[in-house]
């Protein structure tokens, strides 16, 4: 079996590296999971995530739910987020508003 890779394009034309980056292990099933909801800060980002958790839950029994919010829509979520999101979150759910 081959490793899944993705090949990410930059919409400003700079250069950007040309080999792939290949993807984190997938895990086999996601149940008992906890769940990240990452918000970035749009109106509407946190009811939409908020739905999509309680539409799963009966089929994933998520152990947990965390929840984050970006700073800014517009940029990344500073590493702090990241890390939280990492320590406290299997897998994660992000989404924009409006």
């Amino acid at each position: 079996m081959t490793t899944p890779t993705i090949r990410l394009i930059d919409p400003t034309g700079g250069a950007m590296a040309r080999e792939a980056f290949a993807l984190a292990p997938r895990p086999a099933d996601l149940r008992g999971a906890r769940l990240g909801l990452l918000d970035n800060s749009k109106s509407g980002s946190e009811p939409i995530l908020r739905a999509i958790a309680a539409l799963l839950k009966d089929e994933f029994q998520w152990a947990d739910v965390y929840y984050a919010k970006k700073h800014s829509a517009s940029l990344p979520p500073k590493p702090e987020i990241l890390e939280s999101l990492h320590r406290h979150a299997d897998v994660v759910v992000t989404g924009v508003g409006d």
